[in-house]
């Protein structure tokens, strides 16, 4: 841990730091997802209906995300990323994607593939293992 928060700390070309994490999140979640409710989004992030309303409204004043009716619910309103958006949810998985060429940049080929593949069982893991309240 102690690798990962001085590699990140002292790569200031971060292109998103104009939001903060929650936004970055949220971002995060339409980029790997084209279009999800908010109610979903928040679920998965763990946050409160008010403070995704909140994250939700600055995301659209920057002009990150659209709010949509849902095809075939209208209750439901759904994010989808704004142009502006798309290019900032590249530019932060740039950003990870040489965060981790940084951490891993001095491991031989097999070592870094043993890291990735353990990386992966661990998500997988996490996503088939069902959330509990904190």
């Amino acid at each position: 841990m102690r690798l990962i928060h001085q590699v990140a700390s002292s790569n200031s070309e971060r292109a998103t730091m104009e939001l903060n994490i929650r936004q970055r999140l949220v971002l995060q979640c339409l980029g790997l997802e084209e279009e999800q409710s908010i109610a979903a989004i928040g679920q998965r992030l763990g946050l409160s209906p008010s403070t995704m309303t909140g994250l939700v409204d600055r995301l659209e004043e920057q002009g990150h995300v659209k709010r949509r009716p849902h095809a075939s619910d209208r209750r439901v309103t759904v994010l989808v990323l704004s142009r502006k958006g798309s290019a900032a949810y590249g530019r932060e998985m740039d950003w990870y994607r040489s965060l981790v060429d940084e951490i891993l940049g001095s491991l031989g080929e097999d070592a870094k593939q043993v890291v990735l593949r353990a990386l992966g069982a661990l998500h997988s893991s996490k996503s088939e293992t069902p959330a509990t309240a904190a």
